[in-house]
């Protein structure tokens, strides 16, 4: 039995226990992550979520991370096209952003059309989004991950939740081993009433 069906065997064994908190520690994520399109295909069999929870899903990381193969298998199990990231992205516009046509050709039938959008084609969202500001010009975008990680934790001792999951979010991005990033992130979700 070739190596990955005994992780993805093992990973199944998880799936249905990996509870909702701990998103990014799923099965499923851990799969994408890797890359591994036939891990991912036998977690969904066995029953993974592909919902994922609040702004974190399987289609958004797939987006970002250029993971085209990997679409059909997510949308045929269930996975929502609509669904915004943290910063009110669809994975539809991710793929345009990156230069990804192929990943908007396959996302475009599947997404609902947005106001915001004039020309709903692959043509129009790619140009939508290259029409867009530059996020590097935003100055959020220029601090340190230390810097928004307190920023995101002043936010959550106000009670803006909101805020505090963008910026542990945009904090993460920079630093993806930090774990705390994602934990502080599902804490705010939780007291926005997205994780249960």
């Amino acid at each position: 039995m070739p190596n990955y069906h005994v992780r993805a065997m093992i990973f199944s064994i998880f799936v249905i226990s990996a509870t909702r908190y701990l998103t990014l520690c799923t099965p499923l994520f851990v799969a994408l992550s890797a890359g591994s399109l036939k891990c991912v295909k036998l977690l969904i069999k066995a029953g993974a979520d592909v919902k994922g929870v609040g702004t974190v899903t399987p289609l958004i990381t797939a987006a970002n991370d250029g993971l085209t193969d990997f679409y059909n298998c997510l949308l045929e199990a269930g996975a929502d096209p609509d669904v915004h990231d943290d910063f009110g992205h669809l994975p539809i516009e991710l793929a345009a952003y990156n230069n990804r046509r192929k990943d908007v050709e396959i996302l475009l039938p599947v997404t609902s059309r947005v106001p915001y959008v004039r020309d709903w084609s692959v043509d129009g969202i790619i140009n939508f989004v290259k029409s867009m500001p530059s996020v590097e010009d935003d100055p959020m975008y220029k601090m340190k991950p230390v810097d928004l990680k307190l920023e995101g934790s002043k936010a959550y001792k106000r009670k803006d939740y909101a805020t505090a999951a963008k910026l542990y979010s945009m904090a993460a991005d920079q630093c993806p081993d930090d774990s705390t990033l994602y934990s502080n992130r599902c804490l705010c979700w939780l007291k926005m009433g997205e994780g249960d």
